[in-house]
């Protein structure tokens, strides 16, 4: 299989790609529209550069447009999500979980045994992707957001066991 070949996967109707530097005003556009604090494209290129640093976008390919994108960073044997977002016109299309699907993926073939990542306890939707794709709640973070108001939201912290996940679909 060829380089271009293992960074590119089709998921449905969907194509999965690595994140390049030439994605990052698409990407920060979108994380915009996700996110109250938003990053910037220094902010996203300064993400991709630091070491086991990945990210992965999925576009329509009929369309060449970005619908969504995940970044994730690898250190030892784990993983984590650091930002996923979907462009608010592309929601409820299997994206997220593509691009949820995609990075536990990606993780485990960089040797990543676990996978965390923090989410808004009010964001049900993310709440409900995770849970259903091996995610655990293992803690709580209070406040840990701001929202646009001036109120805090408090983070659920949440783990995934790539190699038991992983080992149950073989």
């Amino acid at each position: 299989m060829s380089k271009i070949e293992r960074e590119r996967r089709v998921w449905h109707d969907h194509e999965i790609n690595s994140v390049s530097s030439q994605d990052l005003n698409v990407i920060a556009n979108i994380h915009a529209k996700c996110f109250f604090d938003a990053w910037d494209t220094k902010i996203l290129q300064q993400i991709l550069d630091m070491p086991g640093s990945f990210g992965i976008s999925v576009r329509r390919p009929r369309f060449d447009s970005m619908a969504g994108f995940a970044l994730a960073r690898v250190v030892a044997d784990e993983c984590e999500l650091l930002s996923l977002g979907v462009a608010p016109e592309c929601r409820g299309r299997g994206i997220a979980k593509a691009l949820l699907k995609g990075s536990m993926s990606r993780a485990f073939s960089k040797k990543a045994c676990w996978f965390f990542l923090e989410v808004a306890t009010d964001n049900n939707a993310a709440m409900r992707l995770y849970l259903a794709h091996g995610l655990v709640k293992i803690g709580n973070r209070p406040d840990y957001y701001e929202n646009e108001d001036g109120s805090r939201t408090d983070a659920c912290t949440m783990r995934c066991d790539l190699k038991a996940l992983f080992n149950r679909h073989n």
